[in-house]
């Protein structure tokens, strides 16, 4: 049933009215995800008043889907600045890795007053779980993953809107560094190196500095014990009751908190020391991170030591967006828009890292009571076809939707959208003279629109099959019989 403009601006109106809550196990987000609008409750109600059997309603449910099942691959951090035109309803879609032990942080920057921002965890091919959602109130989602995984964010606005709007998702450590005036640098021994003549693992990280440097609570945190181990000396556990983690410092000199303290993160807790079976070595801290329990040791690298970038490359050709071209000759779209390669200022060294083919370090780097790791799986986006999304033809009508770093982001007459290379691109502007009177028509319903003289001037987007696009002296495109 055809529904007229006026009831679906009102749709826009009241359907913002409903509310939803959601869970978000397991991610640690700053806040339960109850938005005061819902991207499902906002399709139903399209379905609720038949305004998804308008083209328009169509065309809003099937970009929303297309974003999930087709998104293109990022690599963190990132940056692109987008077009969401609002009279061609759609979504954009990225998938990307987070690893445990970051704090992710995805910020949109818009002006659009009413639009949908989702983050889903991938569990396979088939199945996608909702993990948060940006709060009514906010333009920024932050999470934890308790493990490496493989996420979806979807950006859509409602019907009948739409703008320029960046997108922009970074990585940090989740937690500070636990000791005063030093840094990675002084990470000298790793998790997972051996100890005892290789009997058992190194549970954690050693930190070198001066005897009496001020250690640090990582985080907000319960103190869980202080006392003295054979092993580990003077020591003082932490457990962040946020993220469930118990953190163990070892080795120190002095110790200034009691349990059953609270701390906050960058407190005071103690001082560098060698006590216990560190006797023999330099001062240093000792601290291990297990998640859930004593016998679930994690890699305290990605808690405590930054990625190699942490600031997005900003978009070159934000100029673009919006425009239209065509390629000078045939091009490739690519689906992945990689971050640009650096060599580390610190690496991990952590042994394990280079077990299943894991150099890039994303794995779950667990272990079970120091016996050695249970699950060194690396996770990564699905392999697809090395050449992208697929071949685009020479003159080829393309929308530049975005822009990140040194590509462009278009979108083809099908829909289909990747990265491409601006140097490939020829702008449009070349005027076309109708043979014969034509019907323009809509590029997403096909509808026609408006007639079309014979002899009348037009300018030439591009072929695409057996349609040309132009557009007109009033900015009008559409579609016209080859």
């Amino acid at each position: 049933m055809k529904r007229s403009a006026r009831a679906m601006i009102l749709l826009v109106t009241v359907a913002a009215l409903v509310a939803v809550s959601v869970s978000c196990e397991p991610e640690i987000v700053e806040e339960p995800f109850e938005p005061a609008t819902s991207h499902d409750e906002y399709r139903r109600a399209l379905e609720l008043l038949d305004l998804d059997e308008t083209a328009l309603g169509t065309a809003w449910i099937s970009s929303g889907e297309r974003a999930l099942t087709e998104p293109l691959q990022v690599e963190m951090p990132f940056e692109e600045v987008v077009l969401l035109d609002p009279h061609n309803p759609h979504a954009v879609g990225y998938e990307f890795v987070a690893e445990r032990g970051r704090a992710v942080t995805v910020s949109i920057e818009t002006e659009v007053d009413r639009y949908y921002a989702d983050l889903f965890r991938v569990e396979d091919e088939s199945n996608v779980v909702m993990v948060a959602s940006r709060p009514s109130d906010s333009s920024e989602i932050r999470f934890e993953p308790r493990r490496d995984g493989r996420y979806l964010l979807r950006v859509q606005p409602e019907l009948l809107r739409g703008g320029r709007i960046v997108v922009r998702i970074v990585a940090t450590a989740s937690l500070a560094f636990p000791v005063e005036g030093v840094g990675p640098g002084q990470i000298l021994s790793f998790f997972g190196d051996g100890r005892d003549g290789g009997l058992r693992m190194h549970e954690g990280v050693d930190i070198f500095a001066p005897r009496g440097t001020p250690l640090l609570a990582a985080s907000d945190a319960l103190v869980h014990r202080v006392g003295v181990r054979d092993r580990g000396g003077n020591i003082v556990s932490l457990y962040d009751e946020k993220r469930d983690l118990l953190l163990y410092y070892a080795h120190l000199e002095d110790q200034t908190v009691r349990e059953g303290d609270r701390v906050t993160a960058g407190q005071i807790i103690g001082t560098v020391g060698n006590t216990g079976n560190a006797i023999t070595t330099p001062p240093h801290l000792h601290i291990g991170v297990y998640q859930g329990s004593w016998r679930n040791a994690v890699d305290p690298w990605n808690y405590f030591v930054d990625p190699p970038l942490t600031d997005p490359e900003p978009a070159r050709y934000e100029d673009l967006v919006g425009s239209w071209a065509r390629p000078a000759r045939d091009a490739m779209l690519r689906a992945v828009a990689e971050a640009p390669v650096v060599r580390p200022r610190w690496t991990n060294r952590n042994p394990l890292l280079r077990l299943e083919g894991a150099g890039d370090g994303r794995t779950d780097g667990r272990t079970d009571g120091g016996s050695g790791p249970s699950e060194m799986t690396p996770v990564a986006p699905p392999v697809r076809d090395a050449s992208g999304v697929g071949p685009v033809k020479a003159d080829t009508p393309l929308l530049v939707v975005g822009a990140s770093g040194s590509l462009v982001r278009v979108r083809m007459p099908g829909g289909a959208e990747g990265y491409v290379d601006p140097s490939y691109l020829a702008g449009s502007g070349e005027a076309y003279t109708l043979e014969r009177s034509q019907t323009l028509r809509e590029p997403v319903s096909g509808d026609g629109f408006r007639r079309l003289a014979a002899g009348g001037m037009v300018e030439y987007l591009g072929r695409y099959g057996a349609r040309v696009y132009v557009r007109t002296g009033d900015g009008r495109v559409g579609f016209i019989d080859a």
